[in-house]
Parts: C-alpha cells; structure tokens; sequence
C-alpha cells in the first residue's frame, strides 16, 4: 500500500510539472512526465509563422510555429493566453529582426 502511494504520488507530481511559459529570456517548456525544462532563447529563432485557418468563411489565427536554428520546430496552439501575449512576443521578435509571418492553410 505505502508503495502504491509513493508511485501514484511520483505520477501526479509529473502531470503537475507539465508548463509552459514566454519571458524576455525565451521559451521554456516543461513537458508532461519530465523533471527537466526545455529552453529556448530568443537568438535560438530564426523564423516564426501564424498559420490562419479558415473557418465558416472566417480567417482565425490557429497556432504559431517558431523554426529553431537547428532545423527544430516548436508549435504552439494559440490559446486565449498565448494570443494576449503576442504583443510581448512581436516586441521580442523584432528585437532580435524577427517578425511574426502569416502562412495561410487550407479551409477547415
């Protein structure tokens, strides 16, 4: 029984560590069952696109996707929270000469 509760207390602490947030250092990201963050600098982004999706005769943002230097691609949905923060974003992008593309995708 003490066992289970160990394994069961060790799962549950994975599942909560699961975050992701965007400062002026970068990208850090934290994933589902990992005790290690995942980061990203600003200096590592060489491209970032918005793609827009059409959806009952509406252009919506859909996500965002940032091309690393080393060929890596993080894709970010564009939830409520990361769409208020796209302000903070372009000013962070632009200080490094980047800006954020729109990519058009096919209609859903």
């Amino acid at each position: 029984m003490g066992s289970s509760f160990v394994i069961a207390s060790a799962l549950i602490f994975l599942c909560i560590n699961n975050y992701q947030y965007i400062d002026a250092k970068g990208i850090h990201m934290n994933q589902f069952f990992s005790l290690q963050e995942d980061y990203t600098s600003w200096e590592d982004i060489v491209k970032v696109e918005q793609t827009i999706v059409e959806k009952n005769g509406v252009s919506l943002p859909e996500k965002l996707i940032f091309t690393l230097q080393d060929g890596l691609i993080i894709e970010q949905s564009l939830t409520e929270k990361l769409s208020s923060a796209k302000q903070f974003i372009n000013k962070e992008l632009s200080n490094n000469g980047l800006k954020i593309e729109n990519k058009y995708s096919g209609n859903e």
